[in-house]
């Protein structure tokens, strides 16, 4: 095996990991999403908070531009979470 294939290799390992992380960090934000669900039901609070998820838009898309990422990639990934989010305490408080 060539340094290049190793190497090679060794970027793929990193990538699965990071990706696995990325899973993980997706079912904890499920686990929250779910607790903020049976909250806001508690508290007679909408689902939906336009204010907020705008909020949360534009510090990620700042963050992620300090970081070099594409802040329309990370706004699309961010709005596709939200989403998600959205639909699992809709399912949760009904």
């Amino acid at each position: 095996m060539t340094d290049a294939q190793k190497e090679l290799d060794e970027i793929r390992k990193g990538i699965d990991a990071v990706d696995n992380g990325i899973v993980q960090l997706l079912a904890q934000r499920r686990e929250l999403a779910l607790r903020l669900a049976k909250v806001k039901k508690a508290l007679e609070v909408p689902i939906y908070d336009r204010v907020r998820e705008q909020a949360l838009v534009d510090r990620v898309k700042r963050w992620g531009g300090e970081h070099k990422l594409n802040e329309e990639f990370v706004e699309v990934v961010f709005r596709l979470i939200v989403m998600n989010s959205k639909e699992i305490q809709y399912h949760e408080s009904a």
